[in-house]
């Protein structure tokens, strides 16, 4: 299923001159190209969907979705370190010399060479999502790092991307602080998981797991000076995720009220089963970011 379950969340600057037809154009003369015999990687763009192959920007209801494909050649370093060992000992016992740093370090790259051939190849797809009509860029990845990456590759084919984190009035932590000791925005009920932490790198840390939060443990915990840096939370009835105090959506996922309308979509191929996916999620995102944005005070105005 056609699905972000983590949300790394970005604003595009107002004044971008991004549509759905430069995106494809662009992306199109970067495709994905597998690892040759001497690539340690590669990558490039893909089509999103397989029913459209040649779209390699799948632009829906002023939104654009994008997906980069990765791959990686596997050669574990302990299997360079066993044959470039073997290589050492056979020269110090034929040639009674010790085989230098330098010449280890050469020979080491020689055997990298020797074994990238045969080597084995990983590969990962990482998707995003343009939200043209309201100016920002999703991108489905567990960490900032791995969405940067997709978004230095998406700077480097088109030239530009101007694009920034979202900052809001309120920190993350404060706010999820704050609904532990009071409640939540109406829009949001909290979850049976949160993380709790001392200011600094080394504060304490409480972990709570299916944990009715309004309790006595975790109220002594916030008396003490200790912020909530992860909650979980559900927006109304049709989402459940998981906050970080970096504005991270994490694990996010329907509840039962999408679920049933996933199973009633009148999809009779699937290839109308994918549009309809992408329509709802388009549709959740719009619906869910703007509102956990007003619930942390709106987003700051950048100059």
């Amino acid at each position: 299923m056609l699905w972000f379950r983590n949300l790394q969340i970005y604003r595009l600057s107002a004044d971008h001159a991004l549509t759905s037809e430069s995106i494809g154009s662009e992306l199109a003369k970067r495709p994905f190209v597998p690892c040759g015999s001497m690539d340690m990687q590669s990558c490039g763009w893909v089509a999103p969907a397989r029913h459209a192959p040649e779209e390699f920007a799948l632009a829906r209801q002023d939104a654009v979705l994008i997906s980069l494909k990765t791959e990686e050649k596997v050669l574990p370093a302990a299997v360079i370190k066993d044959e470039l060992d073997q290589r050492v000992l056979h020269i110090e016992q034929e040639e009674n010399r010790k085989v230098g740093r330098k010449e280890q370090r050469e020979m080491k790259e020689r055997i990298t060479d020797e074994l990238l051939p045969r080597a084995f190849t990983r590969s990962r797809t990482n998707r995003a999502l343009l939200d043209l009509a309201n100016g920002l860029v999703i991108v489905d990845a567990a960490s900032a790092a791995k969405a940067e990456y997709l978004l230095s590759t998406l700077r480097e084919t088109l030239g530009s991307l101007p694009t920034r984190l979202i900052d809001t009035e309120i920190s993350p932590a404060m706010a999820m602080t704050d609904w532990l000791a009071s409640e939540p925005p109406q829009a949001f009920t909290i979850g049976q998981d949160a993380e709790l932490k001392v200011p600094g790198d080394e504060g304490s840390i409480a972990r709570f797991k299916r944990q009715v939060m309004d309790c006595e443990e975790v109220r002594q915990h916030l008396e003490a000076g200790k912020i909530a840096t992860r909650l979980a939370l559900a927006f109304g009835e049709r989402l459940t995720f998981t906050l970080t105090e970096a504005l991270e959506i994490k694990s996010l996922a329907m509840l039962d009220v999408l679920k049933d309308e996933v199973k009633d979509m009148d999809a009779e191929t699937q290839d109308a089963l994918f549009e309809s996916q992408m329509a709802l999620l388009i549709g959740e995102l719009r619906g869910f970011i703007p509102e956990l944005v007003e619930a942390l005070g709106g987003e700051t105005q950048k100059a």
